[in-house]
């Protein structure tokens, strides 16, 4: 597969009658988006458009997904495949994108409708602020980004909120990135893995992402993975956006949208094919397996591929906390059990200083090349901001019967749980441990 990205860059976002792209500035009519994505409203009562933009004393609140505009301009299929169409193997031709800039949807869903029959998997408050403190934390402080804000209608499941949250926001990715064609791009990229070395190791990518029902669920294609057997993508496919997030259950381990089809792992094997790496491939698999017996046949099922790719070396990455590392950690001993080199990126927990209790959720005698992706359980604080985007409080500790702080003030977290991307392990974080 050849891909070819080519990349518009957004230097502003303005309100306008007309939708267009002209010299770096994205014009918006609210009008005219609204016009094309009411028929796909069903259970939202209406949705509003805000923008918030890096440096801004600005607060999103209750974000769900992030999505990067994308639009395919040649190959098979179409960006985002499964949902307005047919479900086409995607990774080949040509596909434009709007860089710089991010769709985040914000909606506080209801706690009560949440099927989780742990009561435990309910939708937690994420939050992104563009500037002060922990900003940084998150890589939407630093794209322009147009918040959808959805009123939902009452009495509707939340099969359908999930659904029908989604497919308006894919829809309105469609529409903007549509605004490039006919335009010459800022830059392009080639994707392809033609050329192999073979005096360079081959390394696979096992990704393995969150199924645990209705918000806490990821799409291959349209379709969750729910009952996946680990399956080889080519990582083109998942640059086209063949993978969309369902996750809103954890800010800080969720793996946007946005950040499939940016992966950061993914990007830097890129980089390094040919070089250094032969980079043969990803192993994609769901992390949340229901018993061991079910976890270890995954983990087998995914070496069995990385063995029959010719791999010296596998790096495991999965979205997630608790069942989700034992099936990384067990991926990880199968590999190594197999001859394969295994390494993985994960958060770590420890208190305030790092030592305390356990730093990682499971861990596994060959499991002795892992990179610390920093703490989750350090104390961070909100600075107080001007703006809110979303709403006027945050909802914390549903357990407790709900604590609402207003989402203007300043506020102290003991961990990172509601600060959106704080913890995945994708690779896109700048926070890191190290010891000595």
């Amino acid at each position: 597969m050849r891909l070819t990205r080519r990349y518009y860059h957004v230097k502003d976002v303005k309100w306008r009658d007309e939708i267009s792209f002209n010299d770096g500035i994205l014009s918006i009519s609210k009008k005219q988006l609204l016009d094309e994505i009411s028929p796909l409203m069903k259970s939202i009562d209406s949705i509003d458009f805000e923008i918030a933009k890096p440096g801004e004393s600005c607060r999103i609140i209750h974000a769900l997904d992030a999505i990067q505009p994308m639009y395919k301009v040649s190959g098979n299929g179409y960006s985002y495949p499964g949902y307005f169409g047919k479900a086409e193997t995607v990774g080949e031709g040509d596909t434009n994108l709007l860089k710089g800039f991010s769709i985040i949807q914000s909606a506080p869903l209801p706690w009560e409708t949440t099927s989780a029959s742990s009561g435990l998997l309910y939708p937690r408050d994420a939050i992104i602020d563009m500037s002060g403190e922990i900003a940084g934390i998150s890589p939407f402080s630093q794209t322009i980004n147009l918040v959808m804000i959805y009123k939902l209608k009452e009495g509707k499941s939340s099969a359908e909120y999930d659904n029908d949250i989604r497919l308006c926001s894919l829809k309105v990715s469609e529409i903007l990135a549509k605004t490039t064609l006919l335009r010459e791009p800022d830059e392009k990229e080639l994707f392809a893995l033609d050329e192999l070395n073979s005096n360079l190791p081959n390394v696979v990518l096992v990704w393995q992402c969150q199924n645990q029902g209705v918000y806490s669920n990821t799409n291959l294609y349209g379709q969750n993975i729910d009952n996946l057997v680990p399956t080889l993508l080519h990582p083109n496919e998942m640059l086209d956006g063949c993978i969309v997030s369902g996750n809103y259950v954890w800010p800080a381990f969720k793996v946007p949208t946005y950040l499939h089809v940016n992966h950061p792992i993914l990007l830097e094997l890129y980089r390094q094919h040919g070089e250094t790496i032969n980079f043969k491939g990803v192993i994609f698999s769901r992390s949340h397996n229901p018993t061991n017996w079910h976890k270890e046949r995954s983990a087998n099922f995914c070496v069995k591929l990385a063995k029959q790719l010719e791999a010296q070396g596998l790096i495991m990455a999965w979205e997630g906390g608790g069942n989700a590392a034992v099936d990384g950690m067990l991926t990880i001993q199968a590999a190594e059990k197999n001859g394969i080199k295994a390494t993985t990126i994960t958060f770590e927990f420890g208190g305030i200083d790092g030592t305390e209790g356990i730093l990682l959720v499971d861990d596994v005698p060959e499991a002795d090349a892992v990179i610390s992706g920093g703490s989750i359980e350090k104390q961070y604080i909100l600075s107080k901001m001007d703006r809110v985007v979303g709403g006027d409080v945050l909802r914390l500790n549903k357990e407790s019967g709900g604590l609402f702080p207003s989402a203007y003030d300043s506020y102290t977290f003991d961990n990172t749980t509601h600060l959106y991307c704080s913890g995945n392990q994708a690779g896109h974080s700048k926070l890191f441990a190290e010891s000595y």
